[in-house]
């Protein structure tokens, strides 16, 4: 099968609506933003100088206290002072890209410590290998990400772990595949009557929320907060979609049978077996996976 000539339409036309949200609503909020290439690590001292931008802008002031190189755990070492504590900073020293799952906790600490008001934390931004970094007030934070500015707040993850069967796909049937741009807004419409019936799902508004064919395959892709991957991507295949067994994708499929009438099956892709279900029993299930809040 070819590719659409014009494949990546939709995925510019999303990049477009994210790019906008994060410089109106980042100059609304005064977010502030550090670009960097994640691949910028060739010596001791190019962490110092990245850990310096980052702290720069935070607006802190520090002190560089040493530099090394730590042979045993194969890491550069950068330790820094901010209002005479010490504060280390470690990548790997095995390549020139940056960890920044060992900086983040370090910024997080030290923005709790120093300037419990604000965040670092990074930008949902497709930037290919430049990362966005960013420092803000909290609470203006949140209300840029109700706006739809692309960041993922601590805690905005739907935790969805053994609450559905690993493979199994909820096939829904339809008479006619749905607008995806009215799709969106009945998928919203049902993730908040949930959440207003005490289910545990996440509590988002329209605006962090994105339902497209991303790549013209397709596809139902459902990306949240301006995430440059996919919560959940979901194949249409002739009049029935088949819907990808986490929390996102079972959620398609709840709103398919309910907003829409659709046929529900599930197909398990581990054994080959499909289980026609009734509407109402479809309902149920995914009802006992979402699970109520304490």
């Amino acid at each position: 099968m070819r590719e659409p000539a014009d494949k990546y339409e939709n995925f510019e036309k999303f990049e477009k609506v994210v790019a906008g949200r994060a410089n109106v609503l980042g100059k609304k909020y005064a977010i502030k933003e550090l670009g960097f290439d994640v691949e910028c690590i060739y010596q001791p001292g190019d962490l110092s100088k990245l850990v310096k931008e980052m702290l720069d802008l935070g607006g802190l002031r520090y002190k560089l206290v040493s530099e090394k190189q730590d042979l045993i755990k194969k890491q550069y070492v950068s330790l820094f002072s901010i209002a005479d504590k010490p504060y280390e900073f470690r990548t790997s020293s095995e390549g020139d890209y940056v960890d920044l799952e060992l900086l983040l906790p370090v910024l997080e600490l030290i923005a709790k410590e120093h300037t419990p008001d604000s965040w670092y934390i990074l930008s949902n931004q497709n930037g290919g290998q430049i990362a966005i970094l960013l420092f803000a007030n909290s609470k203006k934070l949140a209300a840029a990400v109700e706006e739809g500015y692309p960041c993922s707040l601590p805690g905005s993850e739907w935790r969805w772990d053994d609450q559905w069967k690993w493979g199994v796909y909820s096939e829904v049937t339809l008479t006619a595949i749905p607008d995806l741009s009215q799709l969106e807004g009945c998928y919203y419409e049902t993730l908040a009557e949930l959440y207003q019936q005490g289910y545990n799902v996440p509590c988002l508004t329209r605006s962090r929320l994105y339902i497209t064919d991303l790549f013209k395959t397709n596809s139902v892709d459902i990306l949240i907060d301006g995430g440059p991957e996919t919560e959940s991507s979901n194949a249409i295949a002739g009049s029935k979609i088949e819907c990808f067994w986490e929390s996102w994708g079972v959620l398609l499929a709840y709103t398919l049978v309910k907003k829409y009438g659709g046929r529900t099956a599930l197909y398990d892709k581990t054994n080959g077996t499909r289980t026609i279900l009734s509407s109402a029993e479809y309902l149920r299930k995914a009802e006992a996976a979402f699970g109520r809040r304490p």
